[in-house]
């Protein structure tokens, strides 16, 4: 047989393919003989063949694989027909797949488990040959020459892998289909599967497999479910291993049959086999051919493609040797391919990061937080990582966030996790950083910071050509591209929380209350589940005393939701920050911070050592070292304690003694003092003794040789030392000889000691980065203060070539130092996991187990997915508020500056440069404006109104509407972009409506401006056309009204661009061309229909929107109008026209070139803005409920007020108008029930008519309301007319109609006034025609007048005019008013459409006479009494006409319409209830009048001004005597003329109480009934307590007078007499009169004394205050008396009256005496001693009161004592009365003799009484006499007065009382005994 050629070797293989795919060779095996066994395997059911077997059998397609492997394949052909066959047999599964295997189910080979077969669809190549396969498919992707079979391998191999976890995924879904119909079919719950019990079982060896590094340990023993999960594991781990292959050199490849016998020992059982060399290289082939690098490319590019499949999700449920493989391999390949310095394989393995993040999450959390915080962000910070590995960090970055699940899970597993990182806010504050590299500079030319690819010099040469100038480029070129990356990174982050919470990511699934609890992890072939199951409570527990605060759920529950658990965690970092702050000032206070946040037990010395150790890098070292270091005796020992408990927490074990002092070292800074570091090393050296006991004999030893390293490093590393004089190893050893325990410590160690400290000193992380910084620094001063330095080699690059050199190496240092580091901390951290597992629950007894413990263990917690967190949207809210901060800055700085192009950059940049950045720049603006826009979005979302106003504020900002700047392009597109948020989500907006608003505002400005252009340029173009005709004479001249056609606008407007062709810069033009330039470009941007849009679309906004809407619209149209941003509804509207900010808003329009046509709004406030409100009014009017509507007409109403009231009157017109406009509209829809729309909507009205100053502006207002009763009023006589079917829809407004007509009445303009009461005549007029249509008899209601539905409102308009300034209108208004109470009182007023209540003002009832009111149920009264009320309130004007045309008014109608008709029988019985009787003509009706409208009257009295002091010698009483004031002739004349004062009084009250006393006199004939009489009496008795000394002393003579002369006496009842007495004896007391000493009280202490003597010194001081204030009152008395005396020296009236109510009067008298006595006394005591009297007219004196009193009581003792009757003189009160009175008298005429100030005139006329006195006693008879033995006591103190004639009268009086006495006892003795025993 001849050689093989490759094209037979193509054809085997070409119809091995076709037996393949035709299914030839499913089930077919071949049986081979003994000689060939080192070749045959014996198929074993698995797919793959056993050796050494009995009956040697194999697989036909597995022989076939086998020779295709070993086969020459360096042809093209004999390449592409072994992938094809590959491809074949790889992906072929039998249609009845192991029916005829002969091989059991579940054999073993190698020691592997293998599951029985599945049941369908068996694959033909698993195990070894599937890899085989696919290690012959990468072998030909390596070496081929040919691209089409290079990338025809590359696809088999994708479809060969997808295939394998195809099938996986397949095998998966079978199985659960299978456990369900098992379960359902028998009832009980399958068993658990061989996975998962492996898991279990096999936990120890497990674990052993994860840290053990060989394949074969790692497969032994292991269960695979199915033989998919065999393969699938095979294969995954395979490609993970081939990623991680290091370079080998080169060598010479070997030829094909070499290399295909050698295939299967190259590699390990179960992997692939290591790639082989490459080709020898041709002259043509690179020299730097890596075949290993190859094939980690190759491999990591299988892996992101099955990773990116679909089918790859199935790895999460294939079993824990998937977690196992994906944990320990994958994440190490990642590891080490994430940091490599390839760029493709770096950009893989950051790509394949991806979906591992996305899929397999829930088994990564702490190799995710390593990755992110380790790697990624080391990357980033790094300044030797070049900015393309940034650039590709940031893209990774805007991936992961770009799903909103993952980015959501991240924060609730890292931000919400105690014991984790916050890693979505580090990765977000990352971007932020990362978004403003090369910024620093205004043009953002800056190369410093990350990135070092512009480092060195370059950031010094922007300037410079050459390498420099080019470096510099590339520097800001690859800023820019990370810049941008950034942004789009931070705008995915928001668009993931914009998703997440308009579409909740979590669907329906978990508890909604949003818990977390640990849970098991399910990984690593660990029993974690049992673990975690078992231990759940106490990580509860723990988790609770870390958080340090108590759980509100039950004990057994114990879960807390993410958000509280967030907002802990949140809290706990603010407490440490706040503690580090404190400790580094003091560190006690900061423990005991610490302590009072329950972060640290600061009396454990143990817990105090571990705060300190796990928070060194918070802490400053240098206090952490002064307190370790304190003395022993501070506080007994306890920080020596602490210090012992630091060293016992630190683990040395195995280190170096130099590097475990490092490490010791590397949590505090030593102290200065010699004591305190022996102290703190003499610890190091007890630890490390003890956990290293080898390695030093003694503690001590090792305690010398540490402070001897100590000493070393300071020596050596100390810049003062000088070099000659620094230790030498051999010093080093002599100073440490002979004290290793009497010995030397080995050479060796020393010198390996001495050289690594000289190498690299001891010392912290913080002055190690301090150091580079300042070394840095130091560098760049010098590069820029010498740049002739290596110019040469700058400007030909050697000098950048060198730097890239040595950047790239200290990236390969840093890139082992981040894989060393990570896989350091993942060992930690699984090792804490573990040995948390093992170890919880498992404490001695009496071990303390704090919050501390928990925080030092990393706890596993349960991974928290959005879909059983039981969350919605809430993670949102607080992921915002960490994302919006960063955001807002990075977007903000990249729209300033157009990501670096707005600056120097067109200054030094090619054109090829600013075209890129221009580019650049609107791609950053987009992805900005898309990020502002999403935010906005969320945080009208999440109610973050703080974020929303920063935004939208920012946004405006960038816009530089009204700011007099040039707008650029990125202006515009932001004026787009705050239109579009306007116009799609208004309903986010809230407040930040403002913005928009003047956004708009300024906008429809700049469109004025345009359209002032246009037209001034027309006009231009019209006159050149004039010229240019005139001046040819060659055509007619035309009609000087002929014009340019408005057709012709458009192309007229359009040559004002011609002005502009030409390029201006901003620094060359003035505001003026700004501002045209500015309206030329807004103009053509942004039409007015779109505009137009945002006002039409608030017709879908929420009612809340709505507010918010309006409001803001509202506020903007103040600042228009008013130049400033007040409140809606403020009442400032006064502006000045020259204020800077509003000229500066104003005034660009009107300084236009082309004219003044434009600039009219600089002569008067805009209202662009209030025209939208109308029109937005209108808008929402319809679609609105009328509640709904209500709120936002309660705005705009605020708003229409405030600018009808301007004070630019075509504003205020403007406003009236639209009010108008709006209520046609309003008044539209008909008004249902009892609400009152109308009346709130036309509200407004009645302020402005109220409070507006212009006429003009009241004028419009009257007409709008004329017009407004034209349409709607209500319907005529006649009717008629198209607009019929409006009339009579004008219901609750006509209120606020009426109100406006009688505000009108008030006004200062004659005009106004005559207007609305023409109006109102005319509505009166229309009502008489009414009533005079309707018929007498019939009392229907008649819709068509206004007194059926608004009587009272009619009544409050016509008395406004009544009150008004205009008495001729007030004149016919009170006759109107007449007119309407005959109406009434003619029951021509329908009653069933009136019971609505009348709208409240003064027209009110009073509080008693409202309840009665009520009680009488009657709805006529209702009518009336508004009525009479508001002519009541007439007699309070000041002109008297108008109060006696008021008051006679009421008393007229009172008189007519009250009483009964006087035809027949006038008397009516008072509780008569005859049907003849009115319904508004009873008595009672009568008394509430008098209660509620004539009592209320006297009040108006206080329009006189102060009638409460001052001297009225009109109102003394005849013969009044004056002994102490000294009235003279100018004073009375003074008084006279003073009258005016009281011209109330005197004239109004007079006619009042006649007009009362009238209708009291006509009752009682009416009704036979003196009710009224106590009404009267009522009211003047109010005269009396009133204030005033006038008032009341004109009620007195008053009451004499209706007593006296008014009341027949025959009608006047005693209850009358009682009233009457009672009224006079309380006028004669003094109000407020205090005790003349203070009380004693028995047992009462010295502090109760001095109370009350305190409290009666202040009510004495209150009295004189009282009496000075209120000195008319003293008018009373002497006038009371008066009338006390005139009544009972009437014969008849005291007849009439009798002796009981004489008695009492003088008795009240007499006790008014002795008041006013001690009320004298007490003003005398106040009074100054040595002042003078006073001169000056006043009231009199109350001792002048006592004078008249005493003469008046005097005739009434001495009317009494003539009485003839014996029997009255003889009753107790009559000789009480008369024994009080004489002795008063007699008792006061001793204290005047005695008195050296009696005044003669005084003392005349009580002489003169007392004598008078005695005679009538004397002239008693002697029985009268011989009753009043009461009189010797008195009379004997008499007997030594000075008056003859009195004591002449006491001598005479006294005899007869004398002999009286002595007659009586001779009597007595002659008296027979037993009368004597009676006595």
């Amino acid at each position: 047989m001849g050689p093989v050629t490759d094209d037979a070797i193509a054809m085997g293989i070409d119809c091995a393919s076709a037996l393949i795919a035709h299914g030839c060779l499913d089930d077919f095996c071949l049986k081979l003989d003994r000689d060939d066994e080192g070749d045959a395997d014996v198929d074993n059911g698995s797919g793959e063949d056993e050796p050494g077997a009995p009956s040697l059998v194999k697989r036909a397609a597995n022989c076939l694989v086998e020779s295709v492997c070993a086969a020459d394949l360096r042809e093209e052909r004999s390449e592409l027909s072994a992938l094809k066959f590959l491809l074949t047999a790889g992906c072929r599964a039998s249609a009845a797949a192991g029916a005829d295997v002969p091989a059991a189910a579940g054999a073993s080979e190698g020691g592997e488990v293998v599951a029985p077969a599945a049941p369908e669809g068996e694959p033909l190549l698993r195990g070894n040959h599937l890899l085989q396969a696919i290690r012959v498919c990468s072998q030909i992707y390596l070496r081929t020459d040919s691209e089409s079979n290079r990338t025809t391998a590359k696809a088999a191999l994708q479809q060969l892998v997808v295939t394998v976890f195809v099938r996986l995924e397949r095998s998966i879904e079978r199985r659960k289909v299978e456990d369900e119909m098992m379960v359902e079919e028998g009832g009980t719950s399958p068993a658990p599967s061989p996975g998962a019990a492996g898991a279990v079982a096999s936990s120890a060896a497990g674990r052993k497999r994860t840290e053990s590094a060989s394949s074969t340990t790692a497969t032994a023993a292991v269960t695979f479910p199915t033989r998919d999960h065999r393969d699938a594991y095979l294969v995954l781990r395979s490609l993970c291993k081939l990623s991680m292959q290091t370079s080998r050199p080169s060598r010479p490849p070997p030829t094909a049959a070499a290399s295909s016998a050698g295939g299967e020992g190259t590699g390990e059982r179960g992997s692939l086999p290591s790639p082989p060399p490459p080709p020898p290289l041709d002259a043509g082939s690179a020299p730097t051919y890596d075949p290993a690098l190859e094939s980690r490319i190759l491999a990591l590019e299988l892996l992101v493609h099955v990773l990116q499949h679909p089918a790859a999700a199935s790895i999460l449920d294939a079993g824990p040797q998937f977690h196992h493989a994906v944990r320990q391999h994958l994440c190490a390949s990642l590891l080490r391919n994430t940091t490599s310095p390839d760029a493709s394989t770096a950009e893989l393995s950051l790509r394949l990061f991806v979906p591992v993040v996305r899929r397999f999450r829930r088994l990564l959390k702490t190799e995710v937080e390593a990755f992110v915080t380790n790697v990624f962000f080391v990357i980033l910070d790094s300044k030797n990582s070049a900015v393309q590995h940034k650039l590709l960090v940031v893209t990774l970055f805007e991936e992961v966030c770009g799903d909103p699940d993952t980015l959501a899970e991240i924060f609730l597993n890292y931000d919400c996790d105690l014991s984790a990182v916050d890693l979505f806010s580090r990765i977000v504050n990352a971007l932020g950083r990362v978004a403003r590299i090369g910024l620093e500079d205004a043009g953002g030319t800056s190369t410093a910071g990350i990135g070092g690819a512009g480092g060195g010099v370059a950031g010094t040469l922007g300037l410079v050509a050459g390498a420099g100038a080019v470096r510099a480029e590339m520097a800001r070129f690859d800023h820019r591209e990370l810049r941008l990356a950034a942004m789009k990174a931070l705008r995915q982050v928001l668009a993931s929380l914009h998703s997440s919470i308009v579409a909740p990511a979590n669907g329906s699934g978990g508890d909604e209350r949003g818990d977390i609890e640990p849970d098991e992890v399910g990984s690593e072939q660990t029993s974690e589940a049992a673990l975690n199951g078992k231990h759940r409570d106490v990580q509860r527990k723990e988790s609770a005393e870390v958080d340090g605060e108590a759980k509100a759920a039950p004990e057994g529950d114990g879960r807390r939701t993410v958000i509280e658990l967030y907002d802990s965690k949140k809290r706990r970092r603010e407490e440490e920050s706040v503690a580090a702050l404190k400790f580094n000032q003091k560190p006690a206070d900061g423990l005991a911070y610490a302590a009072s946040c329950g972060h640290v037990d600061d009396s454990d010395p143990a817990d105090v050592a571990r705060y300190l150790l796990q928070n060194r890098d918070n802490l400053d070292k240098a206090q952490i070292g002064e307190y370790l270091g304190r003395e022993k005796e501070w506080r007994d020992g306890f920080a020596l304690r602490v210090l012992r408990a630091y060293g016992d927490a630190l683990d040395l074990a195995g280190m170096e003694f130099d590097d475990a002092i490092r490490y010791y070292l590397s949590g505090f800074r030593l102290p200065g003092e010699a004591q305190k570091i022996d102290r703190i090393m003499e610890v190091f050296a007890a630890r490390y003794t003890d956990q290293n006991p080898a390695a030093f004999p003694t503690a001590d030893s090792a305690f010398i040789l540490a402070f001897s390293i100590i000493m070393l490093n300071t020596d050596l590393h100390n810049p003062a030392i000088k070099e000659d004089r620094k230790m030498t190893i051999d010093s080093f050893a002599r100073m440490n000889s002979g004290v290793c325990d009497g010995g030397d410590f080995p050479r060796e160690m020393l010198e390996g000691i001495f050289g690594r400290i000289q190498a690299n000193p001891i010392s912290l992380k913080e002055d190690d980065e301090a150091r580079e910084s300042v070394g840095a620094a130091a560098s760049g001063a010098k590069g820029a203060g010498a740049p002739t330095v290596g110019l040469g080699n700058v400007f030909f690059g050697g000098h950048y070539v060198e730097q890239d050199r040595t950047r790239e190496s200290n990236y390969q240092k840093e890139g082992d130092q981040i894989v060393r580091d990570t896989e350091s901390m993942l060992r930690r951290r699984r090792k804490a996991a573990r040995g948390h597992h093992h170890g919880h629950g498992h404490a001695p007894s009496g071990v303390k187990k704090t919050s501390r413990d928990s925080i030092k263990r990393h706890v596993s917690v349960k991974f928290v997915g959005t879909a059983d967190s039981g969350l919605r949207d809430e993670y949102v809210a607080p992921m915002f508020d960490v994302a919006w901060g960063p955001a807002l800055a990075v977007f903000s700085t990249a729209i300033e500056s157009a990501n670096g192009t707005d600056g120097t950059l067109a200054s030094i940049a090619t054109d090829e440069e600013m075209d890129h950045a221009v580019d650049n720049a609107a791609l950053a603006i987009d992805v900005c404006l898309n990020g502002f826009q999403l935010a906005i979005c969320i945080a009208g979302l999440c109610g973050n109104d703080t974020a929303r106003d920063a935004y939208v504020r920012a946004m405006y900002n960038f816009t530089l509407l009204g700011s007099g700047h040039l707008l650029a392009d990125r202006h515009v597109q932001c004026v787009r972009s705050l239109l579009q948020l306007g116009r799609d989500d208004g309903e986010l907006l809230g407040v930040t409506w403002e913005h928009i608003f003047r956004a708009l505002t300024e906008i429809y400005r700049l469109h004025q401006v345009w359209e002032g252009m246009a037209r001034n340029e027309r006009k231009e173009i019209k006159a050149r056309e004039r010229a240019a005709r005139k001046a040819s004479k060659e055509a007619l001249q035309r009609s000087s009204d002929d014009g340019v056609d408005e057709t012709d606008e458009e192309s007229d407007a359009s040559s004002e661009l011609s002005d502009w062709n030409d390029v201006h810069l901003e620094e060359e033009m003035d505001k003026r061309m700004i501002d045209e330039a500015n309206a030329m470009f807004i103009h053509d941007a942004f039409p007015l229909e779109l505009v137009d849009s945002i006002f039409q679309r608030s017709t879908a906004l929420s009612r809340r929107s709505l507010n918010d809407f309006v409001y803001q619209l509202c506020r903007v149209s103040r600042m228009e109008i008013s130049g400033y941003g007040g409140h809606v509804g403020s009442n400032a509207n006064d502006i000045d026209l020259t204020n800077d900010h509003y000229m500066k808003h104003h005034a660009l329009s009107s300084d236009s070139r082309h004219g003044t046509g434009a600039g009219v709004g600089a002569t008067q406030p805009a209202i662009y803005s209030l025209e939208k409100l109308v029109e937005v009014t209108h808008f929402n009017m319809e679609s609105r409920p009328r509640l709904i509507f209500a709120d936002v007409w309660g705005t705009v109403s605020t708003h229409l007020t405030s600018t009808a009231l301007h004070e630019e009157p075509a504003v205020a017109m403007y406003a009236v108008d639209s009010l108008r406009q709006l209520a046609q509209r309003f008044l539209n829809r008909e008004e249902l029930g009892v609400f009152e729309f109308q009346r709130r909507f036309l509200r407004p009205l009645e302020a402005i008519m109220e409070r507006s100053a212009h006429v003009s502006v009241k004028e419009l207002l009257l007409f709008s309301v004329e017009q407004l009763i034209s349409i709607y009023g209500f319907e005529g006589g006649d009717g008629g007319g198209t607009e019929n079917f409006r009339k009579g829809m004008l219901r609750s407004g006509w209120r606020s109609v009426l109100v406006v007509l009688g505000t009108a009445g008030l006004d200062k303009d004659n005009s106004i006034a005559l207007q609305g009461f023409e109006m109102l005549n005319k509505q009166m007029q229309h009502c008489m025609s009414v009533c005079n249509k309707a018929d007498g008899g019939s009392h229907e209601e008649q819709p068509g007048s206004l007194l059926s539905e608004y009587f009272v409102d009619l009544v409050n308009t016509l008395l406004l005019y009544v009150s008004g300034p205009r008495q001729d209108l007030s004149s016919k208004a009170s006759d109107h008013i007449v007119q309407l109470a005959n109406v009434l009182a003619g029951g021509k007023v329908p009653l069933s459409s009136t019971r609505r209540k009348a709208s409240p003002g003064p027209v009110a009832l009073p509080g008693s006479a409202r309840v009665e009111a009520a009680e009488l149920h009657s709805d006529e009264l209702e009518l009336w009494w508004p009525m009479l009320l508001g002519l009541s309130q007439t007699m309070g004007d000041r002109r008297p006409e108008v109060r006696v045309k008021g008051l006679g008014t009421l008393l007229s109608i009172i008189n007519k319409h009250f009483f009964p008709s006087s035809g027949g029988d006038t008397k009516v019985s008072a509780g008569s209830e005859e049907d003849s009787s009115p319904r508004h003509g009873d008595l009672q009706t009568l008394q509430l009048i008098f209660r509620g409208i004539l009592v209320p009257s006297l009040e108006f009295e206080e329009i006189d001004g102060n009638s409460t002091s001052g001297f009225a010698p009109e109102l003394l009483p005849p013969k009044f005597v004056h002994f102490i004031t000294h009235p003279t002739a100018a004073d009375a004349a003074a008084s006279g003329a003073d009258s005016s004062h009281h011209e109330w009084i005197n004239s109004t009250f007079e006619q009042l109480m006649d007009g009362c006393v009238s209708i009291c006199l006509r009752s009682l004939e009416a009704f036979d009934s003196d009710s009224l009489v106590e009404e009267v009496l009522a009211m003047l008795n109010s005269c009396l307590l009133s204030d005033s000394g006038h008032l009341a002393v004109k009620g007195l003579r008053r009451l004499q007078q209706f007593v006296s002369k008014d009341l027949e006496l025959k009608d006047i009842t005693d209850d009358t007499w009682a009233t009457v007495s009672h009224m006079l004896f309380r006028v004669l007391s003094i109000r407020g009169l205090p005790p003349s000493s203070v009380p004693e009280i028995e047992g009462a202490t010295d502090e109760q004394k001095d109370h009350m003597k305190q409290e009666h010194e202040e009510a004495m001081n209150e009295f004189i205050r009282e009496q000075k204030y209120f000195s008319n009152r003293r008018y009373i008395g002497c006038n009371a008396t008066m009338v006390i005396g005139s009544l009972l020296t009437d014969e008849k009236i005291a007849e009439r009256m009798g002796v009981q109510w004489y008695i009492f009067l003088t008795s009240g008298l007499g006790k008014g005496i002795r008041d006013w006595e001690r009320a004298a006394g007490i003003i005398d005591s106040h009074t100054p001693k040595g002042s003078k009297p006073e001169t000056s007219a006043s009231p009199p004196h109350y001792l002048e009161n006592v004078l008249y009193a005493r003469r008046w009581v005097t005739k009434f003792i001495i009317s009494l004592l003539s009485q003839r009757d014996t029997s009255t003189l003889e009753t107790a009160p009559c000789q009480h009365v008369l024994k009080e009175e004489t002795e008063s008298l007699l008792r006061g005429f001793l204290v005047k003799e005695s008195s050296e100030l009696c005044s003669a005139i005084e003392m005349r006329n009580i002489c003169k009484m007392v004598s008078d006195l005695l005679d009538c006693f004397n002239a008693l008879s002697d029985s009268k006499i011989s009753s009043m033995k009461w009189l010797s006591p008195i009379l004997s103190s008499c007997i030594q007065t000075n008056n003859v004639t009195i004591r002449t009268s006491v001598q005479i009086l006294l005899t007869r009382l004398l002999k009286e006495v002595n007659s009586t006892s001779v009597t007595n003795g002659n008296a027979p005994p037993e009368d004597a025993d009676k006595e």
